[in-house]
């Protein structure tokens, strides 16, 4: 569940919202439910936001964020349905800070932070089928409503795998590729560079670190094929050390493997990102677009799946250039 970029987004825009056309802002006021969810079939369990806005003339947005009480239902019942039989799931009320999901600090209130949340075994989603979002407001408000296609695990096909090593030519093109469900629409690929130092002096005294390496961010589908493919010149790599990487002849460095992570969304999704981003260039109109796929209100609900391969390798010639060649032979490895 951990997307906090597109969560603040998502919330901000609902204060954004109130100049908007779509709103009578002349009104008394409006409850606007704001709702936060992506499914993955393969955490251990599954968490949605629910909250709440209120357009009104006679109060600060801002103001009523600070405050818990303004910002959450006192009463929601949340439940997932399953589609194909209509067998329904109802999520349990938890503080996300007592479950490693922290609030970060900013406009809105920090504690409690209310998840609604459900353990992965009582639902058992299957890739594939449909499943379906209600939130019950209470006080006679109607249900919220949205639906999700559960995403299949992601497919790495290169590297192949952790004894193949990746080959980083400085001229030459590296390249990972994945198989992805039908009902995926847009994937961001990142490598972590992991590798330890210690000083030369004490070799006992070893610090771990790692170098985030982003390969593709917003990467759409653009055919039927569901054969996906990213690529690097193999300078690139060197570029990376050196540009991340101190020199310290103190220092002794060892690299140790690169993580290769593939995140795919669906369709929502996809649409989500691309209006959030669509009107904000050098000739945007100064108005955010806001895509929702939540009735009755804003956000988002749909399904994603990360895969995350670890500690693949590099190939001989990879080490060599990494240990002598011009970009990094400073760096000790």
């Amino acid at each position: 569940m951990k997307r906090p970029l597109i969560f603040t987004f998502l919330l901000a825009s609902v204060f954004i919202f109130s100049c908007s056309n779509d709103f009578d802002v002349n009104a008394k006021w409006k409850d606007i439910p704001v709702v936060f969810g992506l499914i993955d079939i393969s955490d251990s369990a599954h968490y949605i936001r629910v909250e709440k806005a209120y357009l009104d003339p006679d109060a600060d947005a801002l103001e009523l964020a600070k405050i818990a009480d303004s910002i959450y239902y006192e009463n929601a019942i949340v439940q997932l349905e399953r589609v194909s039989n209509g067998q329904l799931f109802t999520l349990e009320r938890v503080d996300g800070n007592d479950w490693g999901y922290p609030r970060e600090d900013g406009i809105f209130a920090t504690e409690p932070n209310w998840l609604y949340r459900i353990d992965s075994t009582e639902i058992r989603l299957k890739a594939g089928e449909q499943i379906r979002l209600h939130i019950d407001r209470g006080n006679g408000l109607p249900d919220v409503t949205s639906n999700a296609v559960i995403l299949a695990p992601v497919k790495l096909n290169n590297p192949a795998g952790n004894t193949s090593g990746f080959s980083f030519i400085n001229t030459g093109k590296t390249n990972i590729n994945w198989s992805a469900a039908d009902s995926a629409f847009i994937f961001d690929a990142t490598l972590y560079v992991n590798y330890a130092e210690y000083p030369k002096t004490d070799p006992s005294t070893i610090t771990y670190k790692t170098i985030k390496w982003p390969w593709a961010r917003g990467l759409r589908r653009e055919s039927n094929s569901n054969n996906f493919e990213v690529e690097k010149v193999g300078i690139e790599f060197y570029e990376l050390m050196k540009n991340n990487i101190e020199v310290n002849d103190d220092l002794k460095r060892i690299f140790l493997g690169i993580d290769v992570e593939i995140i795919a969304g669906g369709a929502s999704l996809e649409k989500y990102v691309n209006v959030s981003l669509a009107n904000t260039g050098i000739t945007s109109s100064g108005e955010i677009p806001t895509y929702s796929n939540i009735s009755e209100g804003l956000g988002i609900f749909d399904s994603v799946n990360k895969f995350r391969r670890y500690g693949v390798g590099i190939q001989d010639k990879t080490r060599d250039s990494l240990k002598m060649g011009y970009l990094t032979k400073n760096l000790n490895f």
